[in-house]
């Protein structure tokens, strides 16, 4: 089993949450659906990459779906950017690495292909990195084929600091009825201030 990664959620789409820790599942995405319009993006010299391997790649992208996860349950540009302004969720979970390709994002840009380099690995080598601007996300992620949903464990829900108290009380007892081992704990307790 992983550490402790985390999945940033709104709580607009209250059915998507309650998928998650019911079902103990997150979704995974096509990489075009994510929200870099980098995603998915090499670079490779002309003469050093043949079409039919650059047919392929697009291909094996195609088949893959990904979860993006995160390191870290603090950081406040991810709690502003994918949590509806701190009325939302982190979701700590752990995830089985050896029934799924688990990799840490490497910001160092896109990745460079070559013909000799070309495997099985390349399009989620690909799909590992992304340009520096992204490293506060700290990601990892989950790479899957010929599945929609990625089985997860999940641990603790931490509450974003500007949630409603309805909201609190109605995710502490769906949490407690579902699942009362899940630790419910608030954003503020966590975060650096």
């Amino acid at each position: 089993m992983t550490e402790i990664l985390y999945k940033y959620r709104s709580l607009d789409n209250f059915k998507n949450f309650v998928d998650i820790i019911l079902k103990n599942r997150l979704f995974a995405a096509p990489y075009k659906d994510l929200n870099d319009p980098m995603e998915g993006q090499y670079y490779y010299r002309t003469g050093e990459l043949n079409r039919n391997i650059r047919s392929k790649l697009t291909e094996e992208k195609g088949k893959l779906r990904l979860c993006s996860l995160s390191r870290v349950n603090n950081n406040e540009l991810m709690w502003s950017h994918y949590t509806n302004g701190q009325r939302g969720v982190a979701i700590g979970l752990r995830i089985n690495d050896d029934k799924y390709t688990v990799r840490p994002i490497v910001y160092n840009g896109l990745a460079s292909i070559q013909n000799q380099n070309y495997n099985d690995q390349t399009a989620i080598e690909i799909l590992s990195h992304k340009l520096a601007v992204w490293s506060y996300e700290r990601e990892e992620r989950v790479f899957i084929r010929d599945k929609h949903f990625v089985n997860i464990q999940v641990v603790e829900i931490i509450l974003g600091r500007s949630m409603s108290t309805p909201d609190i009380s109605l995710i502490k007892d769906l949490v407690e009825k579902i699942n009362p081992d899940i630790q419910i704990i608030r954003a503020q307790e966590i975060m650096n201030d």
